[in-house]
């Protein structure tokens, strides 16, 4: 338990670390990102559903691009 909580607070730790260094250099994370991305993952979702139903995993795997992280847009110059 206590090496749980050792590693939980590293981790927090490392993180309040990582944004003051990203703010030192000029950049900001992009605090809003999760929620205008959203809507655009979820329809992506809906059309992958819709061509796995219709053609399978072979015709799913070629046709669905599913890449809704950019992190040009998550992490941003001031």
């Amino acid at each position: 338990m206590f090496s749980l909580f050792r590693t939980v607070i590293w981790i927090v730790g490392a993180f309040t670390v990582v944004i003051f260094v990203l703010g030192y250099f000029g950049y900001e994370p992009n605090w809003n990102y999760w929620n205008s991305q959203k809507e655009h993952c979820s329809s992506m979702a809906m059309q992958c559903r819709d061509t796995l139903v219709r053609t399978g995993t072979d015709g799913a795997a070629s046709q669905c691009q599913w890449n809704c992280v950019d992190f040009g847009l998550l992490i941003k110059k001031r």
